[in-house]
């Protein structure tokens, strides 16, 4: 059954990708420390609407100010890869630093959510899926060289449904597998 109704969370994903894909709505625009933080909020926001378990106004609102924290923190780790991988041709260092923060991302924030939600959450899961975010990321960044109209945020949205992915896989199925 899982920790969250995934349904609900899902949906909730959606309609903040919508937001972050219509670009004339100006939301994210210039400023990177609160589109990071924003970004972060949003899904932390789909995972504490979605929770099963009864919880207090407060944790659920200290979960969402982490994860945008979390967030940001992702930011400087990718200024640091940019910088660090220097020495790399252009493309290659976006790459990597992209894949950097993806995993970095996921695996700061998938024990943040081990740590608030579900503490039987095995270390191997979260590395599984930072594993899944990188891939997505590196596959929506193709998809928008291809498809110029979605705005640069769109990495954000493809994030955060490779993670959701992986935690509705992990929360889920992969329990059902073990008790077999």
């Amino acid at each position: 059954m899982g920790h969250l109704h995934y349904r609900r969370h899902f949906g909730v994903l959606a309609a903040a990708a919508v937001v972050l894909i219509l670009p004339r709505w100006g939301f994210f625009n210039e400023a990177l420390l609160p589109t990071f933080a924003i970004s972060g909020a949003l899904h932390a926001l789909a995972v504490v609407v979605a929770l099963r378990a009864p919880s207090t106004l407060f944790r659920k609102c200290s979960f969402v100010a982490l994860a945008a924290v979390l967030s940001v923190l992702t930011l400087y780790v990718g200024i640091l890869s940019l910088a660090l991988f220097a020495i790399l041709a252009a493309n290659a260092r976006l790459y990597m630093a992209l894949g950097i923060c993806s995993a970095a991302g996921a695996m700061t924030y998938g024990s943040l959510i081990r740590l608030y939600w579900l503490q039987k959450f095995s270390s191997r899961f979260i590395l599984a899926i930072a594993a899944g975010c990188v891939l997505g990321t590196f596959f929506a960044f193709i998809a928008r060289h291809y498809l110029p109209f979605l705005a640069g945020w769109w990495l954000a949205a493809a994030w955060w449904f490779a993670f959701s992915g992986g935690l509705w896989y992990f929360d889920t199925r992969a329990q059902d597998r073990r008790r077999v």
